[in-house]
């Protein structure tokens, strides 16, 4: 036999009715006996007949009480998750569209950094480029480096606060930090560059930049064309690395049309 479940809504209605039909008995068996003996029924006999039954009506309105309660609760309950699931739904929306806005910012900072001039004249537009990646990220010294094909050597092409009485060196392929870069196809970001490691010369006297950061120029057939190097007294962030890396695979697209 199936037990009868204690939290169903009709267990009290049944006790109840129960509690009626006991105390209708017993007021039956009374009731009888009285008749054979000729006996009168008291008024107390009969209130405590009935008492089981107000006793258990008592109890019936507790319950509906409490179950009414229970079932704001739940309602209020069901209408808190409902609210929490529509913030956390409007958040995913409000976070996706921040995300577009940020690649949206960041396209149109490469747009202000690249420049609008034919790539015929390296060096002429690999100055107007470093001097733009200047303006847009505060760096206060850049370097850029392209690869022959020919001789698959990277050589000093265009500079920006660059002093030097010689050329910087060439390079291979995993030669030299740069190199390691070129080899890899990632960029990396160095703090706490050493003193004198790089130099900046102004009117106002001599500096060091403590931070740099080296990023390859990606081709559209994926390999390593060119690399810049860009330096900065200020730490890079990881926008500043999106960036310049977005930076090296459009440059790639560039400068593989222009080859």
């Amino acid at each position: 036999m199936k037990p009868v479940n204690p939290t169903n809504r009709f267990v009290p209605v049944i006790v109840l009715v129960l509690l009626l039909a006991t105390s209708l008995l017993v007021f039956s068996l009374i009731y009888n006996t009285a008749l054979e003996t000729g006996q009168k029924i008291s008024p107390w006999v009969i209130g405590l007949c009935l008492l089981p039954f107000l006793f258990g009506l008592w109890f019936y309105f507790i319950v509906v009480k409490q179950r009414n309660l229970i079932d704001g609760l739940q309602a209020q309950i069901e209408l808190l998750k409902a609210q929490v699931e529509s913030f956390m739904k409007s958040q995913k929306k409000e976070t996706t569209q921040e995300i577009r806005k940020e690649t949206l910012d960041y396209k149109k900072l490469l747009e202000k950094i690249i420049p609008n001039l034919p790539t015929d004249d390296i060096v002429k537009y690999g100055e107007a480029l470093l001097a733009n990646v200047a303006k847009t990220a505060e760096i206060v010294q850049g370097q850029l480096y392209l690869k022959n094909s020919q001789t698959d050597v990277f050589s000093f092409k265009a500079g920006y606060a660059f002093f030097s009485e010689t050329t910087p060196p060439e390079y291979r392929e995993g030669e030299t930090l740069a190199g390691q870069v070129a080899k890899n196809q990632k960029l990396i970001n160095i703090d706490n560059i050493p003193e004198g490691y790089i130099t900046i010369l102004s009117g106002l006297g001599k500096g060091s930049p403590k931070h740099l950061i080296i990023a390859p120029i990606i081709s559209t057939e994926n390999t390593t064309i060119g690399i810049i190097e860009l330096a900065s007294f200020k730490p890079f962030t990881s926008e500043h690395e999106e960036l310049f890396s977005q930076l090296g695979r459009k440059l790639g697209e560039i400068l593989s049309v222009n080859q």
